[in-house]
């Protein structure tokens, strides 16, 4: 059981388009040990062709003998190719420590994993995903 609940701030904000797609920031979770970063792409008529398009793709391959040289490209490879970046106002060295982006029920969904948590001195962090910032305050007695 952990000693404390994370923070959990979600701006749900449109912070990039790629091939059509709206990339939206859904939550950032502080913990004490880690931060996480979620984004989706924003469900539209574009996403439900594309994922028809992919499976239609990939069934087609497999019925062809499943070449991994030849393996679709999934939407996710197109939208979420993006630099993620965490920051704090105190300086901290956030690593990149993994993520997980689309996949089969999860094609434009994506999370990114960061640590260490913030220390306590941080009041506030900037997630950035390719160029575009947002910052949150950190609750001092979190």
């Amino acid at each position: 059981m952990p000693r404390s609940l994370p923070l959990v701030v979600s701006p749900l904000r449109s912070v990039l388009e790629r091939n059509g797609v709206a990339l939206m920031l859904v939550s950032i979770e502080v913990w004490q040990d880690e931060v996480v970063v979620r984004a989706r792409g924003l469900p539209s008529e574009l996403t439900v062709a594309l994922e028809h398009d992919f499976g239609e793709a990939l069934e087609r391959w497999h019925r062809e003998g499943a070449d991994r040289e030849a393996l679709p490209l999934e939407p996710f490879e197109r939208i979420f190719n993006v630099d993620v970046l965490v920051a704090d106002d105190v300086g901290t060295a956030y690593s990149p420590i993994h993520s997980a982006r689309g996949g089969s029920g999860r094609m434009f969904r994506a999370e990114w994993f960061f640590a260490p948590g913030p220390p306590a001195a941080a009041q506030s962090l900037i997630v950035r995903i390719d160029g575009a910032d947002t910052r949150i305050e950190i609750d001092a007695n979190r």
